[in-house]
């Protein structure tokens, strides 16, 4: 607690003065709805792709193999596009609604959804061990805690997850361990 000097008395290390400040971390709000424009994006542009169909068909005359093959990829790359829309919209509100917080108590995870709330409570005595490995295309981060709980978060979940992981290393004075 800071006194009159604005200095905080009591606290005896870096990290206990790092643990008293409250920290809660997002994704970029931005990140979140580009994610859910370019959605929109890919379907509009699937329709267009689609309309395609009819302008490689069209005159009727003059129908062959290739035109047909044509049309038939424009008419795949626009339904592909047209599904790219619910996912990438629907990314966009899960990596909306993660977050993370660190405060004095310890660090409070909260990687579900509103409909599928996922959260976890660690205190910052009962982390043992911050990991890090590389899973397919993706850096995953796995936080265990001596009691066996552990909460894992990747670069689909954050879009900075070694910020993240970073973050609570230091606060519990370990460094990310790689697996």
């Amino acid at each position: 607690m800071p006194d009159e000097s604005g200095l905080l008395v009591g606290l005896t290390s870096q990290i206990a003065a790092e643990r008293s400040h409250p920290v809660v971390l997002r994704n970029s709000r931005i990140i979140c709805w580009g994610t859910m424009g370019v959605g929109i994006c890919s379907l509009f542009i699937g329709l267009c792709m689609v309309l395609m169909v009819f302008s490689v068909l069209t005159p009727l005359d003059a129908i062959s193999f290739m035109r047909v093959l044509a049309a038939l990829q424009w008419g795949l790359g626009g339904l592909m596009m047209g599904y790219m829309c619910p996912a990438l919209w629907a990314w966009g509100q899960t990596l909306a609604s993660h977050t993370v917080k660190l405060d004095e108590r310890g660090v409070d995870f909260n990687l579900g959804t509103k409909k599928k709330p996922l959260e976890l409570f660690m205190a910052w005595d009962n982390v043992a061990l911050v990991a890090q490995k590389r899973v397919g295309n993706a850096q995953q981060f796995t936080i265990t805690g001596k009691d066996g709980s552990m909460a894992q978060f990747s670069s689909y979940t954050f879009v900075r997850p070694k910020k993240v992981a970073r973050m609570i290393a230091e606060r519990v004075g370990q460094t990310i361990q790689r697996a």
